[in-house]
């Protein structure tokens, strides 16, 4: 038989497969590969409470025509949107089947569409997607809570791929306007979304990241044999969106140095990393060198990725694509050693590892995951690592992490691709499993050594959890000061995990635009020593606005100071262990009504 001849056949039985339903379940079955789930887990450092929550959701992309564009899954974001203290969801939804809706001209049911969550109060869920306003039925793949008008209610941004983003005004009643013509709208393949004032004007604008050069109709035109990689694309540019005011952006990207073409760009996060009191960007990329743009003022910026060590990993080229660079995926900002300034940590590929950025003295980063991890013993290393949460669990005052990890395709679609390209080897690199274990790590770092030790096995719900992660956010969702967590995997349901860790106290601190309406973005807060900056919270396709958290451990009260971005200082004093929400020139007021008993 010749090779031409064997391919043929090849290909008329993966068309035999793919033309029956019990013929593909037969084959995934069969080439499932390895189980990644892990055994014998103790502990109940977080329990699942999906079925209580109310939360019913289940993320579905149409695989078969978008091909790429699913893969990417979608994001899951936090905010209070209504202003009564409790956080809010919306995860994220793509087009379940273009062929039934997109290319016969109609929209899917808004059922099957990004969907809004509104909190009981109690950690509990009432699905108020209808009554909103918020109608996102494309190719969405991210969202972004950001007070983007000051008025005090966060608004949101949803990134599509290949079409227009949506932009929702939050109008303080519970609903919600679509914005049109804002500037923000892009078009392009939107992941990455970050909010900043970048040249002290009070006014929030907004960065976009931006991935490959594609779209869903030229992924539906290309051959369901070609199961190209992210590396055979190229790369889309990236935006910096000056806010006007009156729900207008112009393109400042040239003028503000900020351009870094063809890039591919997946994270995107605002920081102060050298603390001058202007608002940097970091910029993570799917291999290509990532990018820290640092903010000389006046709305300028430049690019020190090289001289501060963040652009390119020091191990050099990687097992999967072979370059000196890593798949830049999710995005933690956190002062893991407690040395006062933010650290940096990047989620990447199998067999690569996660990237640990120590910030050192404000002026370089040193790459410290093999310390930090276990080097060749680091557990998330044959795993593909997405969304990621900086989150301290146990509330003793240091930021742990927790990392949500899944494959790209299926087993059967692995083993299938390498027949029709060589370069989609790349696909089966790592642990051969498509749902995947999820990690947290404990940070027990001491200044300026940064060490993290994996509890995964002892983590309860968590460590039993085996998903296809994608979208990942962290917060305090029943108010009893203790953060929990939000899954949005690939195939299965959204998961809930309420936080059931033994720990101390802790104290939340929600900045809110006031009369001057100014925007809040960049306001450092310092509790007992511990500061942290106010900035929407990155992981993976997902942007929250959420409290500033500080664990307090055994104390059930500290010392609070407030520097607004701006740079007044407000001393609030001795402030008991609850949540706040805080207006300058005001006294800090509960957040939300008094915490729910353990």
């Amino acid at each position: 038989m010749s090779p031409r001849t064997g391919r043929l056949l090849r290909v008329l039985a993966v068309a035999v497969v793919l033309g029956s339903a019990a013929g593909l379940l037969a084959c995934t079955m069969l080439l499932h590969g390895e189980d990644s789930r892990r055994k014998g887990v103790t502990g109940s450092l977080f329990t699942d409470v999906t079925e209580a929550s109310g939360v019913h959701f289940r993320f579905h992309g149409d695989l078969i025509d978008a091909k790429l564009i699913p893969t990417m899954g979608g994001g899951a974001a936090l905010a209070d949107f209504d202003g009564d203290g409790n956080l809010d969801l919306v995860l994220v939804q793509q087009v379940k089947s273009a062929t039934k809706w997109r290319k016969a001209g109609h929209t899917q049911p808004l059922a099957e569409c990004t969907r809004l969550f509104r909190n009981r109060g109690d950690g509990t869920f009432d699905d108020v997607t209808e009554r909103s306003g918020v109608v996102a039925c494309g190719w969405g793949v991210t969202a972004m809570w950001a007070d983007l008008d000051n008025d005090g209610f966060p608004d949101l941004v949803i990134g599509n791929a290949g079409e227009a983003n949506l932009v929702f005004r939050n109008k303080g009643d519970g609903t919600f306007e679509r914005m049109e013509k804002t500037g923000l709208e892009g078009g392009k393949f939107t992941v990455g979304l970050a909010a900043l004032d970048i040249d002290g004007d009070g006014l929030p604008d907004v960065y976009i990241g931006n991935y490959l050069e594609t779209d869903p109709d030229r992924e539906s035109k290309a051959k369901g044999t070609s199961f190209m990689t992210p590396d055979e694309y190229k790369g889309q540019d990236n935006q910096m969106l000056r806010n006007l005011g009156g729900w207008k952006f112009e393109d400042v990207t040239e003028t503000s140095g900020m351009r870094d073409p063809g890039s591919k760009t997946i994270g995107a996060v605002a920081l102060d990393y050298d603390g001058d009191g202007r608002t940097d960007l970091y910029v993570s990329n799917d291999q290509w060198r990532n990018t820290l743009f640092h903010n000389e003022g006046g709305g300028r910026f430049r690019d020190v990725s090289d001289e501060t060590g963040t652009g390119y990993p020091e191990e050099g080229s990687t097992t999967a694509f072979g370059r000196r660079t890593r798949s830049g995926m999710g995005l933690a900002v956190a002062d893991f050693d407690g040395d006062g300034r933010p650290d940096l940590y990047v989620t990447n590929y199998a067999n690569e590892p996660n990237t640990l950025y120590r910030n050192v003295e404000g002026a370089t980063f040193a790459e410290s995951e093999r310390e930090a991890f276990g080097g060749d013993h680091d557990p998330t290393l044959p795993l593909s690592k997405w969304g990621v949460v900086a989150v301290d669990y146990d509330n003793d005052g240091k930021d742990d992490l927790v990392v949500s990890s899944g494959q790209i395709l299926s087993r059967f679609f692995t083993v299938i691709s390498k027949w029709f390209n060589p370069a989609a080897r790349n696909f089966a690199v790592g642990e051969r499993s498509y749902a995947q274990r999820q990690l947290v790590f404990r940070n027990e770092s001491t200044p300026g050594e940064v060490r993290f030790r994996d509890v995964s096995p002892e983590a309860g719900d968590l460590g039993r959890l085996c998903v296809v992660g994608r979208g990942l956010s962290g917060g305090d969702l029943d108010g009893d000061g203790r953060e929990d967590l939000v899954f949005n995997p690939i195939d299965v349901p959204a998961v809930i995990l309420r936080n059931t860790a033994p720990g101390g106290n802790a104290l939340e601190i929600l900045p809110v635009a006031g009369a001057d309406r100014k925007t809040v973005l960049g306001t450092k807060i310092t509790v007992g020593g511990t500061a942290k900056e106010f900035y929407v919270v990155p992981s993976y396709a997902s942007g929250s606005w959420l409290p500033l958290h500080f664990g307090l451990g055994a104390a059930t009260s500290a010392h609070v100071t407030v520097r607004w971005p701006n740079g007044t200082q407000q001393d609030l004093g001795e402030l008991s262990a609850g949540a706040y929400r805080l207006r300058k020139g005001e006294a800090p007021a509960p957040l939300r009504p008094k915490a729910t008993s353990r």
